[in-house]
């Protein structure tokens, strides 16, 4: 078996089924220990640029953000391609994906994983596995995500916590998805972000409006020191954590970063 994993979130589910001696090529944001094998995207975009300027390089592009490296693609033969359809500033988007895949020789397989809330990402397992011949290890993926969310359910319901989640500070947008999910399922309020919608764009002044009890800030493709670098001109408590390995991944890293959650809520909640 030979899988092209065209994002973080797909290399962590092939991974996690065991898989990882079957990958040949990942996306250009799989860095690290994946660094030995072929980058199949790359995009234009600064992402060492301040939050204001790469939201203004990507909220003015006139060119796809992202670039597919078809002609290696086609040199891997891949078996499968697992890419996405959740969201086009995030990795290439599925029509690209789609169509270069129909181009290849080898014929493979594409995985089109879009999961809208925290109950679609084990159907994402599901999905992986069953193209690439790991029901088996799909199937206890599943049940051992079942059983950790189940651990963290309602753990700080005594709290009443009324939370605000941004996963962007310069401008603010407010986190949708699977993060509502996971503040609710710990027990608190999510206030302004709904389970299964995207992140949207909010002014400072509607968030404060909301009188939330803390704001927590983890923005996508930042570790906390780097989000700390734009200001939260908010009244009230902001506790920032680590968006680029944890919360905008959906995949099996959601059970670590709903740990990180909950402990971090809970040191706050001693401290106040």
């Amino acid at each position: 078996m030979r899988i092209v994993s065209l994002l973080p979130s797909a290399t962590d589910i092939v991974v996690a089924l065991g898989a990882a001696d079957d990958l040949v090529g990942v996306s250009h944001s799989c860095s690290g220990e994946w660094d030995h094998l072929p980058k199949l995207t790359s995009t234009w975009i600064d992402t060492k640029a301040s939050a204001a300027e790469i939201d203004r390089q990507v909220s003015t592009a006139t060119r796809p953000l992202y670039e597919l490296d078809i002609a290696t693609l086609e040199r891997l033969a891949p078996d499968v391609v697992v890419s996405q359809s959740l969201c086009d500033v995030c990795a290439v988007p599925a029509g690209d994906v789609q169509e270069a895949v129909l181009s290849l020789p080898s014929s493979p397989r594409l995985v089109d994983l879009s999961p809208h809330s925290l109950a679609d990402v084990p159907l994402c397992f599901d999905q992986v596995g069953n193209a690439i011949g790991r029901e088996h290890a799909a199937a206890e993926l599943h049940e051992k995500w079942d059983a950790t969310l189940a651990d963290y359910r309602g753990r700080h319901s005594g709290s009443k916590l009324r939370v605000v989640f941004l996963d962007w500070l310069d401008p603010p947008f407010v986190a949708g998805h699977w993060m509502p999910d996971m503040i609710e399922a710990l027990g608190m309020t999510c206030l302004l972000g709904k389970s299964g919608e995207p992140s949207f764009k909010v002014e400072w002044d509607r968030i404060a409006k909301a009188a939330p009890d803390i704001v927590i800030v983890a923005c996508c493709g930042m570790d906390e020191d780097r989000a700390k670098a734009d200001a939260v001109p908010l009244d009230c408590p902001v506790l920032f954590l680590d968006g680029h390995m944890h919360f905008s991944r959906p995949s099996p890293a959601l059970l670590p970063s709903m740990a990180m959650l909950s402990d971090a809520v809970a040191e706050f909640l001693e401290l106040a």
